[in-house]
């Protein structure tokens, strides 16, 4: 049995200095402010945890949810090997962005100049009215955006084959997801975007602004700020970190290749992080009502929506905390909560453990990960998914503790205030614990 240094590190740290992964939006500046993600740790909590333990030089660090890649780009400025996965790309296009060198800088205005010249003097032959973004941009807003996205592709992407890379299905290279990611958020400053039912949502429709010639403008302008942004980072060496398009349940790693991983989960609320995500996907070029914009919300971890085979009984080797939650689930006397509910949640507790055998063979024995996690209901049921975790981890040889917990006062899961009158008292907590390897 391997003793948990990473565990013991991280607790004698907590009792000087709590352990709080939230980012605070007035922090919210530079790099981190390029894709705000509620479910996101700060920069400054990835490189408390990194720096506080034990890593070799150029360690291979894992986030197999990697979101918008805070974890890929703490780990990478700090020397190592920095793996990310995601399977929304948009996730790994972010991640990428921030993954481009300082050195960058200096060039990508210049390079974003020449090609928004040579994109105003031609167009690209789409056709507007069919293309993903149209029910967000006017049609000349939507017919320069793939102008400026080809030309950035086919200078800055090219594969093997020689074709240009395709966002949505592969990893972008760094500079070329910067200059995408730079379009994105100058065209969602002129898209037609109004608030859903759900708030967690944003639909197509409202006021559509701005001209082609306005979307560069605000492109070559956004490129402008975030080039000063990554010209204050520190200096990077060459350490091949990459984020791509994966899932957690099956990595396309070798065993016991990584030495650490720092990651925060889907969080058992059942909120739709890829409808909320509708418009940078339709600028990937996946309409909302495509099979495979379906198939991603299908896939997803924490998804709401049930899949085929989520009705079983909870398996043999899950320990009896999680089999209680799923049949406090299953009998209680709310409307649906034996079908539907009890459908997604079974569906999540599947889909997490399957990922933490994952975790478990990736991971070198002796070494660790350390997971964000936050409690939750279904009803006047506490979901308890920091000790969950904990339980579920041990049963397939990865011991832990939790070594950080605060109270969260705004959580995902409180805009349902329908959900309120199921219990007098809610209190939510946001849990840093530790995973490590010890057979």
């Amino acid at each position: 049995m391997t003793s948990l240094h990473t565990t013991r590190a991280l607790q004698r740290i907590a009792s000087k200095l709590p352990l709080d992964a939230k980012r605070v939006t007035w922090r919210n500046e530079g790099v981190e402010s390029w894709y705000p993600y509620y479910a996101g740790f700060s920069d400054r909590f990835a490189r408390l945890i990194l720096e506080s333990i034990e890593l070799p030089q150029k360690a291979t660090v894992l986030d197999p949810w990697n979101g918008s890649g805070t974890t890929t780009h703490v780990a990478d400025h700090l020397g190592h090997t920095a793996i990310g996965f995601d399977l929304n790309p948009i996730a790994a296009l972010v991640a990428n962005a921030k993954l481009a060198r300082p050195r960058d800088a200096e060039h990508v205005l210049g390079l974003a100049r020449r090609i928004s010249t040579e994109a105003l003097e031609r167009s690209r032959d789409v056709s507007a009215s069919k293309d993903p973004l149209s029910p967000w941009l006017r049609p000349s807003v939507v017919t320069q955006y793939r102008t400026i996205e080809s030309a950035v592709l086919a200078d800055l992407a090219t594969g093997r084959t020689g074709k240009p890379v395709v966002p949505s299905s592969g990893a972008t290279p760094p500079l070329a997801a910067f200059l995408l990611l730079a379009l994105m958020r100058s065209a969602r400053t002129l898209a037609g975007v109004r608030p859903s039912t759900n708030p967690t949502w944003v639909v197509p429709g409202g006021d559509r602004s701005g001209s082609r010639h306005e979307l560069t403008k605000r492109w070559l302008e956004c490129v402008g700020e975030m080039a000063e942004e990554l010209s204050t980072e520190q200096k990077q060496k060459s350490t091949g970190s990459e984020a791509s398009i994966a899932d957690s349940r099956s990595l396309p790693l070798a065993d016991s290749s990584v030495d650490f991983v720092l990651t925060s989960p889907p969080y058992c609320t059942r909120i739709d992080y890829v409808v909320s995500t509708s418009f940078e996907l339709a600028a990937l070029g996946l309409d909302r009502d495509s099979a495979t914009f379906a198939s991603l919300r299908r896939s997803a971890m924490g998804t709401p929506l049930a899949r085929k085979g989520s009705t079983r009984d909870p398996e043999p080797s899950w320990p009896s905390s999680v089999r209680s939650v799923l049949e406090a689930i299953r009998t209680h006397s709310s409307k649906s909560s034996a079908s539907y509910y009890y459908k997604t949640y079974w569906q999540y507790f599947s889909d997490c453990e399957r990922s933490l055998r994952e975790l478990h063979r990736c991971l070198r024995v002796g070494r660790a990960g350390v997971l964000v996690v936050q409690t939750s209901y279904y009803k006047d049921v506490c979901v308890d998914l920091p000790s969950l975790y904990l339980d579920m981890g041990k049963a397939i040889g990865l011991g832990g503790d939790i070594v950080g917990e605060v109270e969260v006062r705004r959580a995902l899961a409180q805009i349902n205030t329908r959900s309120m009158q199921h219990r007098e008292t809610t209190s939510y907590r946001e849990s840093v614990l530790t995973l490590e390897k010890v057979s």
